[in-house]
């Protein structure tokens, strides 16, 4: 028995939008849940590991020209890609940050929304932590 062609249209626009739906859910999420995971960042002679937690604490390394230092603080989210970082921070090359010692940082999600990273200073293409993708 043979499919009509108007059910078998019907069912891929079904499916394209609920392929959609399923995208937007995942790439328009920035909450705690979605943000939380180990970050890394790697240059101009540093790197530094950074774990955020969903209940938002954060812990990081920070090894510069061979010195590892350890840091531990809090993080929040602001509007919809905003994430603000305790002056607890340690600070990377070629990030600002505010004059009450926080780091205010952009949330970015890049290759269709599926893996965020933190950008400081976007406007200018500051440093970047990468999520860890495996352990």
């Amino acid at each position: 028995m043979k499919i009509p062609t108007s059910v078998q249209i019907v069912c891929v626009i079904v499916l394209c939008i609920a392929l959609s739906w399923c995208w937007y859910l995942v790439a328009a999420d920035y909450s705690y849940r979605a943000v939380s995971g180990t970050y890394e960042f790697y240059g101009d002679g540093e790197s530094s590991t950074l774990v955020l937690r969903q209940d938002q604490s954060f812990q990081q390394d920070l090894n510069r020209e061979g010195k590892i230092e350890h840091a531990r603080g809090t993080w929040r989210r602001v509007g919809e890609g905003g994430v603000v970082f305790s002056k607890e921070f340690l600070k990377v090359k070629g990030q600002d940050v505010r004059s009450d010692g926080q780091a205010d940082e952009e949330i970015e999600k890049r290759f269709a929304g599926f893996f965020p990273s933190i950008r400081f200073a976007p406007q200018f293409n500051g440093p970047s932590f990468n999520r860890r993708l495996f352990r």
